[in-house]
Order: C-alpha cells, then structure tokens, then sequence
C-alpha cells in the first residue's frame, strides 16, 4: 500500500508542479530503515521458514520510519496506519482476512505467512482486512488505507508546495 500511494502522489504532484525539485532536496530521517521494510516485505513470500517475523519487521520498519519523519505531512497517517497493521498482527501471528469481505470483493483468499482467516478468536477483528474493494478485486485493513493515504501525501504535498 506504501509504494503504491507514493507512487499515485508523485504522479499526481508531478501533474500539478511538473518539477522534482522539492523530492529531491527533502531529507528523510531513518531511510535505512524503510527501505529494509519495503525489502523485507518484498522477500517475505520468497523465505517461508522466517515469512512472518520478515513482515513483522516490515511493519515495524514503516511504522517507526514514518514516526520518525513526522514533520512531512502524511508521515503521521503512515506511522498509523503501520502502527494499526503491526498491534493485529502480532496479536493474531498474522493479519486476519474475513471471508465475506473477500467474496464481496471477487477476491480469493491470500495465501501466504503473513495473511490468516479471521475467526471469532481473532482480536481487532474490526482492524483487520475486512475492508472489501471490488473494483480492485481487494480486501484492506484501515491501517492499509491510512498507509496509502499518507503515502501519498507525503510526495504530493512536496511536490505541490511553493
């Protein structure tokens, strides 16, 4: 949900501004350590035996890295977000995915470490990804939605800023 939002922002900036000089001359603090989340999230379903504690990471990564740039606008939505997808998952040893949402969204049910079936065990139920999007054949957390949000204010709003 991060890349993607950061990507929609940059477009979106890009189309307004048409100048990548404010991204360029932003400093973004801890960038070390997201970029080991967006990694570790992109190794994840490559490393089965250590899926779950690479997206535990992660999380973590996002949520602390965004925390830590709090000063951009939409860094405090992603910190959130991140924050909000960290506390389910390791409350339930992976994000629960309710079936219902995933019917209503044409989707099927994702099949990796760090996705689960929800069930009446599982806690934050009402954070977890129980949010259908049809028109992306998707189901997504509030944090997830917090996360792209704030994903792409961050390069818009640069972008766009005189």
């Amino acid at each position: 949900m991060l890349v993607s939002g950061v990507v929609l922002g940059v477009i979106a900036g890009l189309a307004v501004r048409r100048s990548w000089g404010p991204l360029a001359a932003v400093q973004i603090r801890w960038l070390p350590l997201l970029l080991g989340g967006l990694l570790a999230r992109a190794a994840a379903p490559f490393a089965s035996s250590i899926a779950l504690p690479l997206y535990v990471f992660a999380l973590a990564g996002t949520a602390v890295g965004a925390a830590a740039n709090v000063r951009l606008t939409g860094a405090a939505l992603v910190a959130f977000g991140g924050a909000l997808n960290l506390a389910v998952v390791l409350l339930n040893h992976g994000m629960p995915v309710d079936a219902g949402a995933v019917a209503a969204a044409g989707a099927s049910m994702p099949a990796d470490a760090l996705h689960v079936a929800s069930t009446d065990a599982s806690l934050l139920r009402p954070l977890a990804d129980v949010i259908a999007v049809p028109v992306a054949h998707a189901v997504y957390s509030a944090g997830d939605l917090c996360i792209a949000l704030g994903g792409f204010l961050v390069p818009f709003v640069l972008l766009i800023r005189r």
